[in-house]
């Protein structure tokens, strides 16, 4: 399900491109961690333009790369075009259900994204995530801390307990649910944590393995 409006992030990759160029380190050893456990089909989730799309698919994995931008997809379709790469990218958003069947995944990766909602939204978006994830696959993802919400949108308001909207900036306007990091890990129940760090106090990153 989409909504007939551009969203938040369409109107950011129509203004500003490719605006992350590089895959993140972390993610970078988790794709090499999933093939030394021979896990090969990951997801996406929140793409963007593609950097972790392509780097994962430069590695052999095969890769979907879901967000709710068209032009984030174009563009990161060009990407792997470029690399002369494949992956599948899908247009749908992650605050609906996920359009794929149960257990469709070895591993989910999500980097900054799932908190761009509602605390009832990021609920039932982690429950999607759990659905979709095999038995002993993997995840990894990332949150900000209420530190880099504070540092990064000083300006902002308060519209539930823990969720925020900068009232300036690039995502001005866009709710921010934030965890502590017990609190993150608690809503992946089924999962079981092989790593909970948090980095420079601002990125709280899941590294979990499904039960």
């Amino acid at each position: 399900m989409m909504d007939t409006e551009p969203t938040q992030w369409e109107k950011i990759f129509q203004r500003d491109g490719y605006i992350f160029p590089e895959p993140r380190p972390k993610v970078m050893q988790f794709a090499d961690s999933l093939k030394e456990r021979g896990l090969t089909s990951i997801l996406d989730l929140g793409c963007g333009t593609g950097r972790h799309v392509v780097h994962m698919a430069q590695k052999g994995l095969h890769v979907t790369g879901l967000d709710n931008a068209p032009t984030g997809l174009k563009l990161a379709k060009e990407w792997l075009d470029k690399e002369q790469c494949i992956a599948n990218l899908v247009l749908s958003d992650m605050r609906y259900s996920l359009p794929f069947e149960n257990d469709s995944f070895d591993a989910v990766l999500s980097t900054q994204v799932i908190h761009h909602a509602m605390l009832a939204t990021v609920l039932k978006t982690a429950g999607e995530i759990e659905r979709i994830v095999r038995k002993d696959g993997m995840i990894m993802i990332s949150v900000p801390t209420r530190t880099a919400i504070a540092e990064d949108a000083p300006a902002h308001n308060e519209i539930e307990p823990n969720t925020f909207v900068p009232t300036s900036g690039t995502e001005m306007g866009l709710p921010h649910h934030l965890f502590t990091p017990d609190e993150f890990r608690a809503i992946f129940p089924r999962f079981q944590a092989l790593g909970l760090q948090v980095m420079d106090n601002r990125v709280i990153v899941l590294h979990a393995i499904r039960k």
